[in-house]
C-alpha cells in the first residue's frame, strides 16, 4: 500500500473550522468597521476638500495624500507600536487595524466622493437656491443623494479592498483569517489545504459583496427611472423633502 499523503486532506480543515470560522468573523468585523469609518472619514475630508476655507482646504489636500501615500503595511505597524514609543497610547489589535483600514481608505474615499460631488451640474445646485432652499438643504437633499448614487461602484471597490487588506492584520497578531490558517498550517504541516481555504473563504466574501453592490446599483438605476431623471424633476423632489 502506499503510503503517500492525498493531494489534499480535508480532515485537517474540518478540525479547524471553529477558529477558520471565527477568524473569518475577525477579518469581515475588521473589514466592515474599517469601510464604515472610511465612509465617515472620507466624506468629511472631500467636504473639506471643497469648503471655501483655505486651511480646511489645506489640511484634507495633506490628510489625502499622506494616507493615500502610505503602505498598509507601514500604517499597522506605525499605529499599533509607534504610538505607544511616540505618545504612550496603547491601542489593542483589532481597533489598531480598524484603524488602519479606516484611514487608509478614507483617503481614497475622499477622493471619490469629492470627485462625486462635483459631478452634481451647477445648475441643480442653482435651481435649489433660487427655490430658496438654505446652502445645508441644496447639499442634503439634491447634492449629496445624487453623488451617492454615483459613488456607490467605486465605494464597493473600496470595500472589498478592504476585505483582502484584512488579512495584512496578521502582523500585529489579529486572529483573524489569515493568521489562523497560518498557525494550523504549520500545526498540521498542511499549509496547501489551509491556504487555499482561506483563499476561498475570502473569494466568497468578494463575491457576495460584489452581489450586493450590483443590487444596491440597479435600485438606485430603478429609482432613478421611475422618478425621473431630469434635473427639475430632481429639484423639485428635493423641495417637497426639505419642506417636511
Amino acid at each position: 500500500m502506499s503510503n503517500s499523503q492525498p493531494f489534499f486532506d480535508f480532515a485537517p480543515i474540518w478540525q479547524s473550522r471553529v477558529l477558520l470560522i471565527e477568524g473569518f468573523g475577525i477579518a469581515m468585523f475588521s473589514a466592515v468597521a474599517g469601510i464604515i469609518l472610511a465612509i465617515i472619514l472620507g466624506l468629511i475630508i472631500a467636504l473639506m476638500r471643497l469648503s471655501r476655507f483655505k486651511i480646511l482646504r489645506g489640511f484634507a489636500f495633506i490628510y489625502t495624500q499622506l494616507f493615500r501615500g502610505v503602505p498598509l503595511y507601514v500604517l499597522i505597524l506605525w499605529i499599533y507600536f509607534g504610538l505607544v514609543y511616540a505618545v504612550g497610547i496603547d491601542i489593542p489589535r483589532i481597533p489598531s487595524g480598524i484603524i488602519a483600514l479606516a484611514l487608509l481608505n478614507s483617503g481614497y474615499l475622499s477622493e471619490t466622493f469629492r470627485s462625486g460631488i462635483l459631478a452634481v451640474s451647477n445648475g441643480q445646485r442653482e435651481a435649489g437656491q433660487a427655490l430658496g432652499l438654505k446652502g445645508w438643504q441644496v447639499a442634503r437633499y439634491i447634492i449629496l443623494p445624487q453623488a451617492g448614487r454615483i459613488v456607490i461602484p467605486p465605494t464597493g471597490n473600496q470595500f472589498i479592498d478592504a476585505i483582502k487588506d484584512s488579512a495584512i492584520l496578521s502582523i500585529i497578531g489579529v486572529p483573524e483569517l489569515m493568521k489562523v490558517a497560518q498557525e494550523q498550517a504549520n500545526l498540521f504541516y498542511r499549509p496547501f489545504e489551509f491556504y487555499t481555504v482561506a483563499g476561498l473563504l475570502y473569494l466568497v466574501a468578494v463575491l457576495i459583496v460584489s452581489r450586493g453592490i450590483t443590487a444596491l446599483e440597479n435600485r438606485f438605476a430603478k429609482y432613478s427611472r421611475k422618478s425621473g431623471s431630469s434635473e427639475n424633476s430632481v429639484v423639485t423632489t428635493a423641495t417637497t423633502d426639505a419642506s417636511h
